[in-house]
């Protein structure tokens, strides 16, 4: 403060320089009544070469933990310099978690949810409005069931997974793409599982031994295949790399190869329950079912992983 005016004066100087360096053109001498402030990353947003950038390594790594990453270190290198993979690890079933691109998809996810519920309650609206008392009071369970599900889809939370592009039979740190790290990134590389998920409208929802020569159509087989309600038209597989492969994907004008496709550890595959049209109103009930049925899809998934 300057005593003759008794305004604050700002003095800029370089913590790093004065004591890393001890350039004394930094060592300001200091007055009484002076205050020293010393910003975090929190305060002032650094370019992203200074940043620190704490990245975690969970799974079969040589020394798995948590690690600053240098500047300009990538995915690839930080591996190399926490001793590599063990020889359980199975790349194909990694997950390369991302916090920046958590709060983004959480942030869609959010938006989606909003629009839904707009949605909803604009065709219950409707539906009131053109239909009898007896009918409208029919309505009103479905109306309930609609919130219940817009509550369990608010508690649906992002991942922040990035599908990295491995093989099934990707292996070392020649498959690991240089991405560049960002601060709170996690690399999660797990051991190579024995089973292949089948989750859905089967008649036994279970996990079963992997076995290279099986495909498609004899796992739903050992589950005892597709239940009176699948819609077996819609199946799916979810890789264990993260990858999504549909039925509807893989056909053609004459054939559809789903059935005869070979599986790899960790995959899943899901039946959805079946869609039934008959009103408007229980289309958008369809629709509940559909997004319900995939949440416990998503919690099926986690437990049986």
């Amino acid at each position: 403060m300057n005593r003759d005016t008794l305004k604050t004066q700002l003095i800029p100087f370089d913590l790093g320089r004065l004591v890393l360096q001890h350039d004394d053109s930094q060592n300001l001498a200091l007055q009484a009544g002076d205050v020293v402030t010393i910003f975090s990353e929190a305060d002032i947003r650094l370019p992203i070469a200074q940043q620190s950038k704490l990245i975690k390594l969970e799974g079969e790594f040589a020394h798995a933990g948590s690690y600053s990453a240098q500047p300009g270190e990538t995915l690839r290198q930080l591996v190399q310099r926490a001793g590599g993979l063990t020889d359980h690890a199975y790349l194909y079933g990694s997950e390369f978690r991302r916090e920046s691109t958590r709060r983004l998809q959480q942030q869609r996810i959010d938006d989606y949810i909003r629009s839904l519920d707009m949605q909803m309650q604009r065709s219950s609206l409707a539906f009131a409005a053109s239909t009898s008392q007896a009918e409208a009071a029919a309505g009103v369970s479905a109306r309930t069931n609609q919130q219940n599900l817009i509550s369990q889809l608010h508690q649906m939370r992002a991942s922040g997974r990035i599908v990295l592009d491995f093989k099934p039979d990707s292996s070392g740190l020649d498959h690991i793409p240089d991405v560049a790290l960002e601060n709170g990134d996690t690399f999660i590389v797990p051991s190579r599982p024995v089973n292949i998920n089948v989750i859905g409208a089967v008649y036994d929802q279970n996990s079963f031994l992997f076995n290279p020569t099986r495909n498609v159509s004899q796992y739903l087989h050992l589950a005892g295949g597709p239940s009176r309600s699948a819609d077996a038209k819609h199946a799916f597989i979810i890789r264990a790399n993260g990858e999504v492969v549909a039925k509807e994907a893989t056909s053609g004008m004459w054939s559809n190869p789903f059935p005869n496709l070979l599986l790899y550890p960790g995959d899943s595959i899901v039946v959805p329950e079946k869609v039934y049209k008959p009103s408007a109103l229980k289309g958008v009930l369809d629709w509940s079912q559909v997004f319900s049925q995939f949440a416990l899809g998503a919690a099926s998934l986690s437990v049986l992983h």
